[in-house]
């Protein structure tokens, strides 16, 4: 299927024509876990694949970059061919920052991984996009002049020559391949519309804040547990990143967020179809006289939060507590 991925308003390079228009964009950073079959827009910022004419464009104009890109493999020597996300020049600073790329990726990770989870328990198969580790981004980049690697993280700072790089993507999980068929392109659409408010305009709202916010530890939560060493608690652990991310999205702002501001925001949806909003549920509550009927959604946040509880307080906890019982 061929075509742009996401709301994508003209912007930068739609403006001009021909190869210039392609060199108004920087590569940002790399995604080797990830093979893109289409562009993934978002007005000054997309991820492209590698055979994108922009890509395509300043590779011409900049050796050492086409170099870069060709020296992926994975950890068998295969060779892989990493998505790009890329910046418009004429970006506001304000998008030239890890915070706003990052808060991008997320976006896309999310309505990825969230929406290849629920394709995966209707029709298993096991070969799709369920855990955001695909979406990592790689650390060795470009300098700004493209000549040297860099690499900037809170472990390292240094730099080397392109000529003795090797890029891999990470071992734990395959390369796949990202088609548009595998997004939830409404949710998706949402999210690019909400961070070019965000990260473009004027006025940050504190809705668009807590929504990047929580978006940031969804994208943790939906994480492998860990990679052949992972244990029943890594899984708990993934179960706590999970709750914090309904509880910062649910926060009013003012005063705190707790399990009834989640229920009180999943009660908010409106179900397509009437099981999903009967009130017939009991949902659980750390308060005894607080227990009410409410939507399947809360009932199942509130198995999710008592099993965060559980794992987080050092309770005695079994594997059978990630069971969802009938009710």
């Amino acid at each position: 299927m061929q075509g742009v991925v996401g709301w994508h308003p003209p912007y930068g390079a739609l403006k001009a024509k021909g190869d210039r228009a392609m060199e108004e964009w920087v590569a940002a950073t790399v995604l080797p876990n990830i093979e893109l079959q289409v562009p993934i827009g978002g007005g000054c910022v997309a991820l492209v694949p590698r055979d994108d004419a922009r890509i395509k464009a300043l590779c011409c104009s900049h050796p050492n970059l086409k170099k870069f890109l060709s020296k992926f493999t994975d950890a068998f020597n295969e060779k892989i061919r990493p998505a790009v996300l890329i910046v418009h020049k004429d970006a506001p600073q304000s998008v030239f920052t890890v915070d706003a790329l990052a808060s991008f990726r997320d976006a896309i990770a999310v309505s990825t991984v969230a929406y290849n989870r629920a394709l995966e328990l209707r029709h298993p198969h096991g070969l799709r996009i369920n855990f955001s580790n695909s979406f990592w981004f790689y650390p060795w980049m470009l300098d700004k002049q493209n000549e040297d690697l860099t690499c900037r993280t809170f472990a390292m700072l240094g730099t080397h020559e392109v000529s003795a790089f090797k890029g891999q993507s990470s071992p734990e999980i395959p390369q796949k391949t990202l088609s548009s068929s595998d997004i939830d392109q409404p949710l998706l659409d949402a999210l690019i519309s909400r961070w070019q408010r965000r990260y473009t305009g004027r006025r940050i709202s504190w809705s668009d804040r807590a929504l990047f916010r929580s978006l940031n530890m969804a994208n943790q939560a939906a994480m492998l547990p860990a990679g052949s060493d992972t244990t029943f608690y890594d899984v708990g652990r993934l179960i706590a990143l999970w709750v914090s991310a309904f509880e910062i999205l649910a926060h009013p702002g003012i005063g705190k967020s707790d399990i009834f501001a989640v229920y009180d925001l999943l009660e908010k949806v409106e179900w397509k179809k009437k099981p999903c909003a009967a009130r017939r549920y009991k949902a659980y509550s750390p308060k005894r006289n607080a227990q009410h009927r409410r939507t399947l959604a809360c009932w199942l946040y509130g198995e999710i939060f008592d099993a965060r509880n559980q794992s987080l307080h050092g309770n005695a906890v079994s594997p059978n507590r990630l069971i969802i019982k009938k009710t």
